[in-house]
């Protein structure tokens, strides 16, 4: 029978430090694969809370939307970009409820379902995707533009990591209330922080712009710009939404992006393995404490 070692103090500090390393390295991996996992039920959640909204209500709130975006058409507004300034808000006292998610901003290619809120403040970019100050509400219209922000990646969710993935033909839909809006990749750039130019509306189109930090590894100084044109080919509620993936013919890659997809599989695999090495080595630990003792 092997005889157990008594801890020394290098041993002590030695698991110490493995466990603490063990806890930083798996602790995001973990947060990911739930927060994955999590992403679905949280859209229906919100999909009920929409659907229960009266008719009367959503109209209210369609009208507000409409009359800061005729705000910031008649106004020199400037865009502020969410990652650069230290005290964002957007100065419009008409929404009192912008710290519950406006819609569901969902991208079947990447598998991303994440909450949009109004007015791109830390805390909201910290909890999913929101609407860039001077930059038209996200509910349609010709002559629009909507920016939303998102982090190239968060300690627990990947947020906008993967959105260079996607491709002229790529849909984006935001779903809100009683409505689905279809939109279609149709460019990409990249542009300087302060290049708040490149974020005006185009005339005669209704756009969103997907907004992040850029390039894909850190440090990153500049912001990519994934611009979506509105599609009404069709009613955007005939492509059913379902767990990522888009049941309707029209969308060619059905998988999904196979990089999203072989990293959300092995960070899931990194969590298993990481968390199962924790235990180990803390059960382990408290043996030779025992002994010690």
């Amino acid at each position: 029978m092997k005889k157990e070692i008594k801890l020394t103090k290098k041993s002590f500090l030695g698991y110490i430090l493995i466990l603490v390393g063990l806890a930083l390295l798996t602790s995001p991996l973990i947060l990911r694969s739930y927060n994955d996992i999590r992403a679905n039920a949280s859209k229906k959640v919100f999909e009920k809370q929409e659907a229960a909204k009266s008719a009367d209500l959503i109209e209210e709130e369609n009208k507000k939307a409409q009359a800061y975006n005729e705000i910031i058409k008649n106004s020199d507004m400037s865009v502020q970009d969410p990652f650069t300034t230290d005290e964002y808000e957007n100065g419009y006292d008409m929404f009192t409820k912008t710290n519950t998610p406006f819609a569901y901003l969902s991208i079947p290619k990447l598998d991303k379902y994440l909450p949009l809120y109004i007015d791109a403040t830390k805390e909201h970019i910290s909890r999913g995707v929101a609407q860039v100050a001077g930059t038209a509400m996200p509910v349609g219209g010709v002559g629009t533009r909507c920016a939303i922000a998102g982090h190239r990646g968060w300690w627990g969710d990947t947020m906008f990591l993967y959105v260079d993935e996607l491709e002229q033909g790529d849909y984006i839909y935001i779903e809100r209330a009683n409505q689905t809006m279809r939109y279609v990749v149709s460019d990409k750039e990249v542009i300087g922080p302060y290049d708040r130019d490149k974020l005006a509306p185009r005339e005669g189109l209704d756009m969103i712009t997907l907004l992040t930090c850029s390039p894909f590894l850190p440090p990153r100084p500049d912001r990519l710009l994934v611009n979506a044109v509105r599609d009404e080919t069709g009613p955007a509620e005939e492509f059913e939404l379902s767990n990522g993936r888009l049941k309707a013919s029209q969308y060619d890659d059905e998988e999904g992006d196979k990089l999203v997809k072989i990293t959300k599989i092995a960070t899931l695999i990194g969590a298993i393995l990481g968390t199962l090495a924790f235990i180990y080595t803390l059960v382990r630990f408290t043996k030779r404490i025992k002994i010690s003792i």
